[in-house]
């Protein structure tokens, strides 16, 4: 009885050694993990925004699910900095203090100093937003020189688009709101904004089945990947984001992770009621919700390709200072 005893407690202490062992060695792995740290845009719905977790608030992006495909791929780590305001996460990265920054636009003079991963991720291609009865009006930048509009402030554009902006003499607006209330109580043709991040805030406000956007992007804003070149890591990190960024599969991932966001901002949004200027339009005004869905769907295709001058670009960048 001794002997058996005796057995049994050996047995017990080689089963609590051996996961000792195997937490030491877990313990070793997670140690060995090289650390990327990566911003973006603090407050960009649905491309990227800080998102309440309880008592603190953390970065969300859409570029999250295809970086952690490169983190599986190397031993690496993730770790996401959530910046007060854009312009600091900016800074950060020119500075070193963070590797990557997820979301730039070419031509942009605020990214001097980072380098541009090429090709571009995603395309944030910019539209026309207008009451149904005046969208046929507008099918290229021309259509808008005797109209009066308005763009989102609160918006991130590249430099190349502000200056088309200003060309066409569009007013800043400082909430999507107030841009949406201009425009239907007609002291806004029409509204000038991205894509994604303006029917987010149509279907959160209510307004989905009363605008409509233009058949097709007057604009595109390629966005792409930047690299901290003070970053001690910057070699490393760059070269395996080019080798990423070039692989289809990796942008799809982003493309995906943004259509299943804008999908389920949709059906989140069902039953808002819209605000109360849009019941002053006119009731014709009313844009059935299965028209606006076929309108809408096809413009979640990803786009990957990148203007001439946004090349040059990000050549010049690219150049080592």
């Amino acid at each position: 009885m001794k002997k058996l005893y005796f057995i049994g407690l050996c047995l017990l202490q080689m089963i609590a050694s051996d996961a000792f062992a195997q937490s030491i060695v877990t313990q070793r792995d997670s140690e060995k993990l090289i650390p990327i740290s990566a911003t973006s845009f603090p407050d960009y719905f649905p491309i990227a925004y800080g998102s309440d977790q309880g008592s603190y608030s953390k970065l969300f992006s859409i570029f999250a699910p295809a970086m952690e495909k490169v983190a599986k791929s190397g031993n690496y780590k993730i770790e996401y900095i959530l910046n007060q305001n854009y312009t600091d996460a900016i800074s950060s990265v020119r500075r070193g203090e963070v590797d990557v920054l997820l979301g730039m636009y070419y031509a942009t003079k605020q990214y001097s100093g980072l380098e541009y991963i090429y090709p571009a991720v995603l395309n944030n291609p910019v539209y026309i937003m207008m009451l149904p009865h005046n969208i046929a009006k507008v099918s290229k930048p021309e259509d808008l020189k005797n109209l009066r509009g308005v763009y989102i402030k609160a918006e991130y554009f590249s430099d190349y688009m502000l200056s088309n902006f200003k060309n066409y003499h569009m007013q800043a607006e400082e909430t999507a709101l107030k841009a949406y209330e201009k425009l239907f109580t007609g002291e806004a043709d029409y509204i000038a904004g991205s894509y994604y991040y303006n029917y987010a805030e149509i279907c959160r406000q209510g307004l989905r089945d009363y605008v409509s956007f233009s058949k097709a992007p007057l604009w595109n804003m390629p966005m792409f990947i930047g690299v901290s070149k003070a970053s001690r890591q910057h070699v490393k990190v760059s070269k395996i984001l080019k080798k990423y960024a070039a692989d289809n599969t990796f942008r799809q991932m982003i493309s995906n992770t943004l259509k299943e966001l804008v999908q389920k901002t949709e059906r989140e949004s069902q039953g808002v009621v819209p605000p109360m200027f849009v019941k002053k339009a006119a009731a014709d005004e009313k844009t059935p919700a299965d028209e606006q869905i076929q309108t809408t769907e096809p413009l979640l295709e990803e786009t990957t390709e990148t203007p001439a001058d946004a090349q040059a670009l990000v050549t010049e960048n690219n150049t080592t200072e």
